[in-house]
């Protein structure tokens, strides 16, 4: 006489199959899609004659020349909110469709400082910009892309929005400008934190593709003059100091050229600047 087997097994069989599966998928999805643990950064300063080699291309710095040491009332502003006390952030109103909005949910912004990059504290998924300031100009480096847990990070909204189309489809690089251009330059933003908010207004935007990250990777300190001088229409040539930068990765355009040796998420940066007034 044969045994029945018990129905509580099939079950548990069932659901393990389901739990691996559903492993294997985001671990899968993890690599293909997302830069490794040890490597997710953004552009990387460091306080030594060597190069390294991130995500976001080979950085080099000169011993003492790291990211700015500055203090007093005016770092990080913008139109007197200090960026740095609460949680900030950042409603995008697009021109192009009309009503359009690109939110940055509130982040906190810390300063730049020695192993920020290297000891996971700015990792991808964590809601967080560093801050650091240029010949005067001051700007955010905020992460865009998943994390292992699919955890979306601050800039993907934004990112998206530039990238894709309604049905999330990577699109050709004249469409992408178009979006740029016509949608998000020019377009209003509303910068906000505990109980305060300011307008400001996009004035620059440059999309660097993959081709030219190495060589922006060399202008950490000096990045408003090197991208008003190379990409002149970008608006960056008579940017306002009292302006706040944007700096995130992006993807490739679907017509263009992949960096083998670069991740999905990190084909490309892009680089914004808000000005503060209506």
């Amino acid at each position: 006489m044969k045994r029945r087997s018990s129905p509580v097994f099939l079950v548990i069989g069932i659901v393990f199959s389901i739990l691996a599966g559903f492993v294997m998928i985001k671990m899968f999805r993890f690599r293909l899609l997302t830069p490794v643990a040890s490597t997710v950064s953004q552009e990387q300063v460091l306080s030594s004659f060597n190069p390294i080699t991130t995500p976001f291309g080979e950085v080099t710095a000169q011993k003492g020349a790291d990211m700015p040491q500055v203090e007093g009332e005016q770092w990080m502003t913008f139109d007197g909110i200090k960026l740095l006390e609460d949680q900030v952030g950042f409603t995008f109103s697009m021109r192009c469709p009309v009503g359009k909005t690109v939110d940055i949910l509130p982040i906190d912004i810390i300063a730049w400082h020695q192993g920020v990059f290297e000891n996971g504290e700015f990792g991808i998924g964590k809601p967080l910009a560093v801050a650091w300031e240029h010949q005067g100009y001051e700007g955010l480096w905020i992460h865009s892309g998943w994390d292992f847990l699919l955890e979306r990070s601050p800039a993907t909204d934004l990112q998206y929005f530039l990238e894709t189309n309604d049905l999330n489809e990577v699109q050709p690089l004249i469409t992408q400008q178009a979006k740029m251009n016509e949608c998000l330059l020019g377009g209003s933003v509303e910068i906000y934190s505990e109980g305060i908010a300011r307008q400001g207004k996009v004035t620059a935007v440059a999309r660097v593709p993959s081709g030219q990250v190495e060589e922006l990777s060399k202008h950490t300190m000096d990045l408003v003059p090197y991208l008003g001088g190379a990409y002149p229409e970008s608006g960056f040539a008579e940017l306002d100091p009292d302006s706040l930068l944007i700096y995130f990765c992006g993807r490739a355009a679907l017509d263009e050229i992949t960096d083998p040796n670069a991740d999905y998420w990190t084909q490309a940066r892009l680089i914004l600047a808000i000005t503060p007034g209506d």
